[in-house]
């Protein structure tokens, strides 16, 4: 990692393991004295309200804050030991004493209170709760808010279109948006944790003139880990007046749990110093956060600032935590969307990868078949099997001898379970030489007792990190003695990254285990349990296409007799009734047609395997003269232009691929857009050369032969779907056919050891494209 400064920056606060000596050399200050200051018991509060302590059923006061004498008109010291009600109206008295019995007070803030002072009675928002063996009553002031159905009116507005976002940037908008419309702070943004609790601004709303902070990064060091700890459990804090002056409390003891008084939960608890210093230097002078919590988890942070002091109400940051509950809960909905979503596509791999392992003699052969599937399942680059009998790579990868070294490495760490890490160079230095094609490694072994690896390998994703400030804070002393400066600078502090990839997510890295399990229990456990399940439904198969063959034969005699049944019918029907019953019999010498064009395809998709002779080498060229010769009238009555290019030689069942050919070129005068004239292009090229992908022989390689038309197109979402028996994208009144034609297509290609494919843009027109095999150097046309 290298990195560097494009704007200068000054006085940095704590940050890191290690610790420095002062100028003089004669001592050492930690950098990890952030993390360790006492925030839950500073002792003080903030003076934008009042604190009591309270024990026992009498409501006796332990300990108050200190500004309570301007209020009270008593010291402080003489209100401790007194008892709370006998300072509150009757009414607030008793309203208090029925909270206090209730078992959740929580649900019940803020409540009025009026407390009776010198100059009369003065009412404020009242929250109570509950820690450490004592009951916390804190006053704030009580501010008029807008009416409360149009307030609810508003808070409902802005959950409703929270709820309308469709990935997590956009969520994440509309939150910072409608939390800075409801509080009025000037800048509100969106604050997400990285894995090493460095974070970055994800979102923003501000005003203008208020300087932009999307997409900087913050070190771990500016939100400490006691602060964080904190914030999971008190997700809502404020801080109206940066510049307060705290107000302490009296005495600053608990009796009943012994030692200072725990101020976790408390809405007015006093923040660090270094964090006021920071707020400042950042040019803000009122805040409030609200925490983003996942299962427990500190995922993030609505981090709210103003330029001027600026107070908001109890019931206005509830309104906001209640937005980042919503917001939490749209979090969670998009990414469990997601991998649901990548559970479909590991499913469709493990069938698949069943499927490939059933046909073939060795794992590294089956796992060619679905590399690709594999490594887009992982959003990797390159996947490796690694094992006592070598390597085999697909995609991206390191040199055969560098994955060896590599497995070598990684079989003696302990434990030997599954590996992943985003920078394999900080790890493995070695791996500092192929960081372009392996900076992220995620590595699954067989089992602990298993000398054989599955890799997956991503490259450097060098890029461009954006810091408010410099992140590397060197150390300042402050003029507060030894305790460390915060940063003076937030200008923006650019950091090039290199030797890192793309973090692994947490269901790519289950997806992975489970193909491994796959592996393992399915494919090396079972593997002649396997074999014999795949003869039973070869022979299956094979029964079950005969039966169908002569099931369509067999019906082919009785639908001859209904369809010459409904044409006597209708020559006998009188002029009065021809009127009447025509519809019926039309009707059904439709269904007769439709149910003898299913019959004949359900006959020719059986016929497939069952009829095949041996591939021969074929001229391409002379198959689709006979197609185009076939399709003339089709092709004049639709005015249909085809352009053809020259086509090679292929090894073929000629019949078959007439058949396949006539199929495709229907197809697209059939679908074709009423709006202009069909044009159809016909073309091919040579595929690189592949050893045994015709069945049971090498050939010279492969030629994909492709079918473009403009025609309606379908979307691509289809592009699969459409190859399947009985699927159609349209009803059948628009178009004719029974949605067995794709079908046989495809059967007809994979029985030439090919593969077929569509894409498609809806209005625009489709390409149907398809793999066949070429003769041997030398095999000429038998």
């Amino acid at each position: 990692m290298t990195s560097k400064s494009d704007s200068r920056s000054s006085g940095m606060s704590s940050a890191g393991d290690a610790s420095i000596a002062d100028p003089s050399g004669r001592m050492a200050v930690d950098l990890t004295e952030c993390d360790r200051e006492p925030i839950h018991i500073p002792g003080s509060i903030q003076p934008h309200g009042y604190l009591f302590a309270l024990a026992g059923s009498d409501h006796r006061l332990i300990s108050v804050s200190a500004n309570v004498e301007e209020l009270l008109g008593r010291p402080a010291d003489l209100v401790v030991d007194s008892s709370l009600p006998g300072y509150l109206s009757t009414a607030s008295a008793a309203r208090l004493a029925d909270v206090l019995s209730a078992p959740d007070l929580a649900a019940t803030n803020p409540i009025r209170i009026d407390v009776v002072t010198p100059a009369g009675e003065r009412t404020f928002n009242g929250i109570v709760h509950r820690h450490d063996a004592l009951t916390f009553l804190e006053l704030e002031p009580r501010t008029e808010l807008q009416q409360s159905t149009e307030f609810f009116r508003s808070v409902r507005s802005a959950i409703r279109r929270l709820q309308t976002a469709t990935d997590l940037t956009m969520a994440c908008r509309i939150a910072a948006t409608e939390v800075r419309r409801i509080t009025g702070f000037e800048r509100v943004k969106i604050y997400r944790f990285a894995a090493d609790w460095s974070g970055q601004v994800i979102a923003e709303d501000r005003a203008a003139g208020v300087p932009s902070l999307l997409d900087f990064h913050f070190p771990s060091s500016d939100i400490p880990a006691q602060s964080r700890a904190l914030y999971t459990v008190n997700p809502t804090r404020i801080i109206p007046n940066i510049r307060y002056r705290p107000t302490p409390l009296v005495p600053d003891h608990n009796p009943l749990a012994g030692g200072p008084i725990d101020l976790s939960f408390s809405v007015l608890r006093s923040v660090s110093p270094t964090h006021l210093e920071y707020m400042v230097n950042m040019g803000m002078h009122g805040a409030m956060s609200i925490s983003i919590v996942r299962d427990g988890r500190l995922w993030g942070m609505i981090s709210c600032h103003n330029t001027r002091p600026h107070f908001v109400s109890y019931e206005i940051r509830q309104a906001c935590e209640l937005i980042a509950q919503v917001l939490t809960w749209q979090i969670s909905v998009l990414e469990e969307a997601e991998v649901v979503r990548h559970s479909v596509r590991v499913r469709a791999i493990q069938n698949r990868l069943l499927h490939e392992l059933a046909d073939e003699q060795g794992l590294p052969a089956g796992l060619s078949k679905v590399a690709d599937q594999m490594l887009a399942l992982m959003d990797a680059t390159g996947f490796a099997l690694c094992g006592f009998d070598g390597v085999a790579a697909f995609g991206s990868t390191p040199d055969r001898d560098d994955i060896l070294a590599l497995a070598a490495w990684l079989a003696r760490r302990e434990p030997r379970g599954i590996f992943q890490t985003e920078q394999l160079p900080a790890h493995y230095p070695p791996a500092a030489s192929y960081a372009d094609r392996a900076s992220g490694l995620l590595a699954v072994p067989l089992g602990r007792a298993s000398t054989t690896l599955m890799l997956w390998f991503r490259p450097e994703v060098a890029q461009t990190v954006t810091w408010g400030g410099d992140p590397h804070k060197p150390v300042q002393i402050g003029p507060r003695g030894l305790r460390l400066q915060t940063r003076a600078s937030f200008e923006a502090w650019r950091e090039e990254v290199q030797g890192k990839s793309q973090p692994w997510r947490s269901h790519e890295i289950a997806a992975a285990e489970e193909i491994r399990d796959l592996v393992v229990d399915v494919i090396l456990g079972r593997a002649e349990e396997l074999e014999n399940a795949n003869r039973d439904l070869s022979r299956s198969n094979d029964e079950l296409e005969s039966f169908a063959y002569v099931a369509a034969h067999d019906l082919k005699e009785p639908l001859r007799h209904i369809e010459a049944f409904a044409g006597l019918l209708s020559d006998l029907l009188l002029p009065e009734a021809r009127a009447r019953l025509g519809v019926m019999v039309n009707g059904i010498e439709a269904s007769s047609r439709r149910l003898r064009a299913l019959i004949n395809d359900l006959a020719e998709y059986s016929r497939v395997g069952r009829q095949a002779v041996p591939l021969q080498p074929t001229d391409l060229n002379e198959i689709l003269t006979d197609v185009l010769s076939d399709l003339k009238p089709m092709l004049q009555d639709a005015r249909a232009d085809i352009a053809v290019d020259r086509l090679p030689m292929v090894l073929c069942d000629r019949s078959q691929i007439r058949q396949l050919l006539q199929n495709l070129i229907s197809n697209a005068l059939k679908y074709r857009d009423s709006s202009r004239l069909p044009h159809i292009k016909v073309s091919a090229r040579v595929e690189p050369s592949n050893a045994g992908e015709a069945p049971g022989e090498e050939n010279n390689g492969m030629t994909l032969i492709s079918i473009a038309d403009n025609g309606i197109g379908f979307d691509n979402e289809y592009s699969e779907q459409i190859f399947e028996p009985f699927q159609r994208l349209h009803g059948p009144g628009e178009y004719e056919g029974t949605g067995i034609g794709l079908a046989i297509c495809r059967k007809i290609v994979h029985r030439h050891g090919g593969k077929i494919a569509a894409t498609s843009v809806a209005g625009e027109g489709s390409v149907f494209s398809f793999t066949l095999p070429l003769p041997r150097l030398g095999e000429q046309e038998s």
